[in-house]
């Protein structure tokens, strides 16, 4: 047993020296980023809301549309998002990166506020992904974070078998579970790194294992092989996609349907939903369906996400496709996506996960605290040649 210890020791002391500032520059920017949404709509609160005019009904979206096309020329809207709530302004998108929040009752477009600390976000994802590297996801850094994420777990897993006293006392406890306020040097270095080893394992073990998931294709794959299910080939949203169904022939002279009237069935349809994003039909076959999102309640966007396709001549929902009607094995890997980042428990699922991992931080600056002070120990105590 105890050469056992020594072994998990000293491969936990090596994981950790030789990952730790990989491993510290990814629980930097991932503190960073877990408030992405709720920083981007603070700064946006005065443009994403509008004041609702007693009587007055949001004008037709053409007429919307108009507007914004001519208060910004170069914007070429691809996507509109409706919000039920009467005091939200609609979001028109140009492709994933342009934006506008439109007064339904004014037609008044506006920028969004957080534009700058959008891409400030966005870099640090880069460098939480595969540390800043301009070829993403095909480059080497995203090898050598997934790797770093690994050895976080294996840190995890030995950190805890180290952790368990030799022998059990209330007084071997008491500097391995809580902190101890009259240590200085190696001491507070050792309890600190206990104690909030032993309180932050749970979430680690979850973060760094989800992280595993989301870096390796055979990670991924199990996910799917665990629940007898071949697995997706895309390791992002498109694993999502369904089928797109047919619309039934119609008469050349058979008008579309204007996107007012298909909102207000789709509102029929679906009396639980927070927002309908529409995406926007130019230069597509006649007869292809109207694809549109609903957003239902869930504590996290892909979860009441419900993908739907309506016909747009007759307004018919010809699918509709909720988190609920997935299989096991995509339901069980999207949830891994987002127990990583905390939002598979809302608001309180990220305040763990934030507090977890700066948590992390503090364990890596007193591993390599404990480390130093280790190895300078024994050069002091090595005999001198003459």
């Amino acid at each position: 047993m105890k050469a056992l210890r020594k072994i998990i020791f000293w491969s936990h002391l090596a994981c950790g020296l030789i990952a730790g500032v990989v491993i510290a520059i990814m629980s930097v920017t991932g503190v960073a980023i877990t408030f992405e949404h709720e920083l981007l709509d603070w700064l946006d609160r005065d443009v994403a809301h509008v004041v609702s005019p007693a009587g007055i009904a949001p004008k037709p979206l053409a007429e919307l549309q108009a507007a914004v096309a001519h208060q910004f020329p170069a914007f070429k809207t691809t996507s509109i998002q409706i919000p039920r709530a009467p005091t939200e302004a609609y979001t028109f998108r140009a492709g994933r990166d342009a934006t506008l929040y439109v007064d339904p009752y004014t037609g008044a477009a506006a920028t969004p506020k957080s534009d700058a600390a959008h891409h400030v976000i966005e870099e640090l994802i880069y460098w939480h992904r595969w540390l800043g590297a301009k070829d993403g996801p095909t480059s080497t850094a995203r090898l050598v974070t997934g790797v770093c994420n690994a050895a976080f777990l294996g840190l995890c897993l030995t950190g805890l078998w180290l952790w368990f006293p030799r022998k059990w006392s209330r007084r071997a406890l008491r500097p391995l579970v809580w902190f101890v306020g009259d240590y200085r040097g190696k001491a507070r270095d050792f309890n600190w790194h206990n104690v909030l080893g032993l309180w932050s394992a749970p979430a680690l073990i979850v973060l760094t294992a989800t992280g595993v998931v989301i870096s390796f294709g055979w990670a991924h794959n199990l996910v799917f092989h665990a629940a007898g299910e071949q697995p997706s080939k895309f390791r992002d949203f498109r694993m999502m996609a369904v089928a797109v169904p047919t619309v039934s022939p119609v008469s050349p002279r058979m008008p579309r349907l204007e996107l007012d009237a298909i909102h207000a069935r789709l509102l029929r349809e679906f009396p639980t939903a927070e927002s309908i994003a529409y995406t926007l039909q130019t230069d597509v076959p006649s007869l292809r369906p109207l694809d549109v999102a609903v957003f239902e309640p869930a504590m996290f966007s892909t979860a009441g996400r419900v993908m739907t396709y309506v016909d747009p001549f007759r307004g018919d929902v010809l699918s509709a496709t909720r988190f609920s009607d997935r299989s096991a094995g995509l339901q069980a890997r999207v949830w891994i996506r987002f127990l990583h980042t905390g939002e598979a428990f809302g608001l309180t699922g990220k305040i763990i996960a934030a507090a977890t991992t700066a948590a992390s931080l503090v364990l890596i600056w007193t591993g390599f605290a404990l480390s130093w002070r280790r190895f300078s120990s024994k050069r002091k105590h090595q005999p001198q040649a003459t």
